[in-house]
């Protein structure tokens, strides 16, 4: 996967419905890509999360709101069912 194709999901994912559309962010790690709605207002909001898009397989995975380094360092990588 590359960068405009994640960004692209991550704009799907954040923006699909919404009328006032949302800056993402992207950040790119060897497994894949964090993604990040970009707020106005502060985003440690309680419940506040993030996406790691696989860089594999696509597989979109729901992550707390962390720094985008600390979200790739966690990430195991694809989920294989």
């Amino acid at each position: 996967m590359r960068l405009d194709q994640a960004r692209a999901v991550a704009e799907e994912y954040f923006n699909g419905v919404r009328r006032e559309r949302l800056g993402i962010g992207v950040h790119a790690f060897p497994g894949g890509y964090v993604a990040w709605a970009r707020q106005e207002e502060a985003p440690g909001t309680v419940g506040g999360g993030c996406i790691v898009i696989d860089g594999q397989t696509g597989e979109v995975a729901v992550r707390p709101l962390l720094d985008p380094e600390s979200v790739a360092a966690l990430w195991p990588g694809p989920t294989h069912r």
